[in-house]
């Protein structure tokens, strides 16, 4: 009798087990029926083709370096999406460039530092703005460009530790408010997909005074904290090259982030604004002070340049009477410029959203040829 009993209670929880996997499987299945249809009317905060459709150009970066985000030497990649197919190359040093960097270059040549903007993201070598730059001044323009959230600390670390070292007597200076101001502040990389990644972060000494740290993990959970760290990347890099679900997940990621952000007791105003209206004042101070530093470490220069780069819904504002101009930032920002004796042009101030609209990709806020070309044309216009 103990027999038959047994034999129907390890029926009752296989067939308790086949129901759950078939719920669990229908369900996974209905969710990316789901994320395929939002993703293909845009309808998520992002709405990108799995890796497989599209090529992503994310075998060639790397962050193991001092600043974080950087490329693998000597590599090659390509990059698709509906609107650009692009090779990227790097060189010795892991510049995206097709020469090699070391002591013989010329001593004007020109170091060009900065994020995705000045890597040329999406845009094939021969169009971007440093080789343009290039041709038309016929100098040597050092890019020292790098996309993956590469904010103002990383630029100094960068600059110090690698391109101060090689010939040159200018520097232009890239900076992209709508994300140099987060990019190395702790505060706003604290969620599971972002925690994880290696980079230097700013960190309050006093009034005047930043340092740089890495965020350490305890000693006695490093093993654990490692194979979960491991497990997640292998499922999130198996989800966002096979799946859509990767979309609503990223998208409910980025939804909790900033209600996270929001009631945050460090973050404590929801109203912070973005990009050119931007107002969280310990992020712009701890991203002043680096810019600060990077640009005075270069004032033996020649020449300095810093260009703020805007977005086309910046542009759409400015157009629409919003002001920016006496924000914190853009005061700062143009102080600086002043004690450093570096040239300030914001681009917000030469171009139209018409204009601006047609130099950014259709499915990417980055600049296409056309962009590369215009600030390029407009610097030398200004300074060469």
């Amino acid at each position: 009798m103990k027999k038959v009993k047994n034999y129907f209670r390890t029926n009752n929880t296989l067939s308790k087990i086949k129901f759950l996997a078939i719920v669990l499987i229908v369900l996974i299945f209905s969710i990316e029926i789901l994320s395929f249809i939002f993703t293909k009317f845009n309808l998520l905060i992002i709405n990108h083709e799995p890796a497989y459709v599209h090529k992503q150009g994310n075998k060639w970066r790397v962050e193991n370096t001092p600043w974080g985000a950087w490329h693998k030497p000597n590599f090659k990649d390509q990059h698709s999406t509906e609107c650009f197919d692009t090779n990227y190359q790097s060189n010795n040093l892991g510049a995206r460039d097709n020469e090699n960097y070391n002591k013989d270059l010329p001593k004007n040549s020109i170091v060009l530092i900065g994020d995705s903007f000045a890597e040329g993201y999406g845009v094939n070598l021969k169009n971007i703005f440093p080789e343009i730059l290039e041709k038309k001044t016929n100098r040597k323009v050092l890019n020292f460009g790098s996309s993956g959230n590469f904010g103002a600390v990383q630029a100094q670390i960068l600059y110090n530790n690698l391109a101060s070292n090689l010939p040159h007597n200018e520097l232009i200076y890239f900076f992209l408010p709508n994300n140099d101001f987060t990019d190395n502040d702790k505060r706003y990389w604290m969620d599971i997909v972002h925690g994880s990644r290696f980079r230097p972060y700013f960190k309050k000494i006093n009034e005047k005074n930043y340092n740089i740290f890495y965020p350490s993990q305890n000693v006695q959970n490093k093993f654990l904290i490692n194979v979960k760290s491991f497990l997640f990347l292998r499922l999130k890099s198996f989800l966002i090259q096979y799946t859509y679900t990767a979309n609503t997940l990223r998208s409910i990621n980025a939804i909790l982030t900033k209600v996270n952000a929001d009631k945050s007791a460090i973050i404590s105003n929801p109203n912070l604004g973005t990009s050119y209206f931007f107002d969280d004042k310990e992020a712009i101070n701890g991203t002043i002070f680096f810019s600060k530093k990077l640009l005075s470490e270069a004032v033996y220069l020649k020449r300095r340049i810093i260009v703020i780069i805007p977005t086309l819904i910046d542009i759409d504002l400015i157009q629409n009477g919003k002001s920016y101009k006496n924000l914190k930032w853009y005061q700062d920002l143009k102080q600086v410029s002043l004690e450093t004796n570096t040239e300030f042009i914001d681009l917000a101030n030469y171009f139209k959203k018409e204009e601006y609209k047609k130099m950014i990709f259709s499915c990417d806020n980055h600049w296409n040829v056309f962009g590369h070309k215009e600030v390029a044309n407009l610097i030398i216009k200004k300074f060469y």
